[in-house]
């Protein structure tokens, strides 16, 4: 613990804590976190495509500003699951932008339905432009373990419709059911191959929910 503090204070400029860091975050911090992906997925992680945060829900606003572009006509829209943790619709009404929602299966434990996906897309973009998907994975307040199929049918769904993909993972270590485990969409995506490893996506995790 003694030597983790020492490497970080070095890591910092001027040795202190206080001092000004990089943008995205302290350099040694990410390096750190692009390893615990890379054992994690067993694919390699770009430290440079690390963004530290103050939680990561400032990070998924962040990301959900980079939607907000209005350009012309239609306002733009995310896709977010219903029911879902509130962050999501406080901060798209108040980013004026449109909410799309799509419905868990109550009946089938909160489970992801591919088709319902569709008729949601399908009646928003009468309305709006459809921009991202917002997947809950382990879901909040939910509790459902989506999986590796899920995973691979929603990706697919996603590149179809062209749609960015916010992989909300930040339960990823509190999976307790038997028989059920967590497939990060980065590893899905890298197995899947080409063109699917090739698609737009932020994987939010944080320090409040697991461990690292």
């Amino acid at each position: 613990a003694k030597q983790r503090a020492r490497d970080i204070l070095k890591g910092c400029k001027g040795a202190s804590v206080g001092s000004y860091s990089d943008s995205p975050g302290i350099e040694i911090i990410r390096r750190h976190v692009a390893d615990y992906i890379s054992e994690r997925d067993g694919f390699p992680s770009d430290w440079k495509n690390i963004v530290l945060c103050a939680g990561a829900s400032e990070g998924i606003r962040a990301c959900l500003k980079l939607m907000t572009n209005p350009g012309e006509g239609k306002r733009p829209g995310v896709m977010i699951p219903i029911p879902q943790y509130p962050l999501y619709s406080a901060s798209l009404a108040e980013y004026n932008m449109a909410q799309v929602g799509y419905y868990l299966d109550e009946e089938r434990n909160w489970a992801l339905d591919v088709a319902e996906l569709e008729r949601s897309i399908k009646a928003a973009k009468e309305t709006c432009d459809v921009r991202a998907i917002v997947i809950i994975n382990p879901g909040n307040p939910t509790g459902q373990v989506l999986s590796r199929q899920n995973v691979e049918d929603i990706v697919k769904f996603a590149h179809q419709e062209k749609l960015f993909i916010f992989a909300d993972e930040v339960y990823q270590h509190n999976v307790y059911a038997e028989g059920s485990a967590f497939h990060s969409f980065k590893k899905v995506t890298n197995e899947m191959g080409a063109p699917y490893n090739k698609m737009e996506m932020a994987s939010f995790m944080t320090c409040s929910k697991g461990y690292m």
